[in-house]
């Protein structure tokens, strides 16, 4: 089996460990998926896009790794349950839960849909706390695991049109802190990952224009988590420039405001300039098929 170097505990891939790994069908949690491959870790890989996830497993079952792909909603509580069910069936064991599913919605609160903020929620707070509520008596019966939760680097630098995300993202890392020394007696390590803007899809989903912000390679955040999944720490802030800058920030409400609001400005023009683009391509769709006879 391959090693990568810059990796010292070899052991952890050669006992061929079980990494369960939510949203991985595409972005951070595929890539996570693709870094953990080259170490010969079994993955279950969970998505609700049935096609993506196909397309995942291909790219890893051609890199030789046993994966199970299971599509499912870590909001749907039956489909919580069978993703654990057939993860022990297959793989017998669960050694680290990546809770990476969850999605962002670029909305100024006054105007934000209240089945907006539902989905906000039940996806990136109540999905994550119930899943490693059904993993947590497992890894405690094995005397050893690894919750690695996704944050968000928004959850230190709240910005006012992503109020209800970084909500969730903030209790993210609450929960994390929390659930944290719990578990420590029971051998179970807990980790929080909180990114900046990367490329993936996330920009699309939240109603963004990707030209208005700055977004960084997500194959070497990738990198980073699956170096924390076996070199766990707290937390992970990402890219490391962001470490100072969320340090001085949360000291000084004045310098976060000075940080925040150009970023929160930012985002809502790149929201009112792709809102204008889709309306724009929508006329003109409208116009071609008037003028069919």
């Amino acid at each position: 089996m391959s090693k990568k170097k810059g990796y010292k505990n070899y052991s952890f891939f050669e006992d061929g460990k079980v990494v369960l790994i939510t949203g991985a069908s595409s972005g951070i949690g595929k890539n996570v998926a693709l870094a953990l491959a080259s170490y010969g870790t079994k993955l279950v890989i969970v998505a609700r896009r049935e096609k993506k996830l196909i397309q995942t497993t291909r790219q890893l079952r051609k890199l030789k790794i046993k994966v199970l792909p299971i599509i499912g909603d870590i909001r749907n509580k039956d489909d919580r349950a069978r993703i654990i069910e057939q993860s022990l069936k297959k793989f017998g064991r669960i050694d680290v839960l990546i809770n990476n599913a969850g999605l962002g919605k670029a909305n100024l609160f006054l105007e934000q849909p209240i089945s907006e903020i539902d989905e906000l929620i039940e996806t990136n707070i109540l999905g994550l706390i119930k899943m490693s509520k059904l993993v947590i008596p497992i890894m405690k019966e094995q005397n050893e695991g690894h919750i690695i939760n996704l944050s968000s680097s928004l959850a230190l630098l709240p910005v006012y049109p992503f109020a209800v995300y970084c909500a969730t993202k903030s209790a993210v890392k609450t929960f994390s802190d929390c659930i944290r020394d719990e578990v420590k007696e029971y051998g179970i390590k807990v980790s929080t990952v909180l990114p900046g803007p990367y490329n993936t899809e996330f920009h699309k989903v939240a109603g963004l224009d990707d030209s208005s912000y700055q977004s960084y390679s997500v194959s070497k955040l990738a990198e980073k988590i699956a170096k924390l999944v076996i070199k766990p720490k707290e937390n992970l802030i990402q890219p490391w420039f962001f470490i100072p800058l969320v340090w001085i920030a949360t000291r000084f409400r004045f310098i976060r405001r000075k940080i925040t609001l150009p970023i929160s400005k930012s985002i809502i023009e790149g929201k009112i300039k792709k809102e204008k683009v889709e309306f724009k391509k929508e006329e003109e769709e409208l116009k071609i098929t008037v003028e069919i006879p």
